[in-house]
């Protein structure tokens, strides 16, 4: 074998030793490097607060988690858990939805002023008998034709305002009016009138009557 010919098989041997050692030294390096992934406790379901109780922040090799893993704790991220989990699951980002997310919900409510998309409106809902209590307020118009309505609500309401949405309840809204205060207090139409009529109706009782 030529001087030539032995140099270049020397030198690709080298090539090669030094490319296995990298691959050795990379495997290995892996092999030990670790990240810290919130792992679940028990199971959860979805909609529950994401809470301190239901995670534990273990480490794992870098090279197992191969997804966005969630990095912040209940401590720092006040949030639901979007899905339900199960025990040992480790807590993805999109496993969770910020609290202060909304959510769109549709509605039917009757007679309702003129609405445009962006508006804010208050949403009362009638009780038993002929009480209205305010149940939203400030919320959002995203679309409005008619009757029909969708507004964005807090994303932990989520629930109950699809409850009413789906019920035989009669909603009413009226358009918010910044800064004012609305009584939160359910109100009949007897204690209505009686405020609406002021000192005109003082000493009255009893139930108004339509002429």
């Amino acid at each position: 074998m030529s001087r030539r010919r032995l140099a270049a098989a020397m030198f690709f041997s080298l090539v090669i030793v030094a490319v296995l050692a990298l691959i050795v030294y990379t495997e290995q390096t892996n092999a030990t490097q670790t990240v810290s992934v919130w792992v679940v406790t028990h199971d959860v379901t979805a909609g529950a607060p994401f809470a301190a109780h239901d995670v534990q922040l273990v480490q794992v090799r870098s090279g197992s988690v191969d997804f966005n893993f969630e990095v912040d704790g209940p401590a720092t991220f006040h949030a639901l858990y979007a899905r339900s989990l199960l025990t040992n699951d480790i807590l993805r980002s999109d496993d969770l939805v910020p609290v202060t997310a909304d959510s769109e919900v549709a509605l039917t409510v009757e007679d309702p002023p003129p609405l445009a998309s962006g508006e804010n409106i208050d949403i009362f809902a009638a009780l038993s008998g002929d009480e209205q209590v305010l149940i939203g307020h400030d919320l959002i118009v995203n679309t409005a034709s008619g009757g029909s309505v969708t507004v964005l609500v807090p994303v932990a309401d989520e629930a109950s305002w699809i409850a009413v949405g789906a019920s035989n309840v009669a909603l009413h809204v009226a358009l918010t009016v910044p800064g004012a205060q609305v009584a939160p207090l359910p109100l009949s139409a007897q204690a209505a009138i009686q405020i609406l009529c002021g000192p005109a109706c003082g000493g009255l009782s009893g139930s108004a009557v339509t002429p």
